[in-house]
């Protein structure tokens, strides 16, 4: 896997264990806060903590994706010289 995307997975991951971190802190802690206001930090915290998570297996998914369709490619290019060499050989 590319070194970038990997990076960039981990970064995710990071966001979203501080996001969990930082909406259990407003939930536990959070007390002194208006119940609206506590309700809508505590879905902002949780709502990106679950996007970060999803984000990299999309990420993972798609890279898999890209790499299957470049291999397919390379063997349809060996086959097709291979093919024309045969051609060439037998003319």
């Amino acid at each position: 896997m590319d070194p970038r995307l990997k990076k960039r997975i981990y970064v995710f991951y990071f966001a979203g264990v501080l996001n969990l971190v930082l909406g259990f802190y407003v939930l536990f802690f959070g007390g002194d806060l208006a119940a609206s206001t506590r309700n809508v930090m505590m879905f902002f915290f949780f709502g990106f903590a679950a996007v970060d998570f999803w984000f990299p297996q999309q990420l993972k998914k798609k890279y898999a994706e890209q790499l299957a369709e470049f291999q397919r490619q390379q063997r349809e290019q060996v086959a097709d010289t291979v093919e024309n060499k045969s051609a060439e050989n037998k003319g």
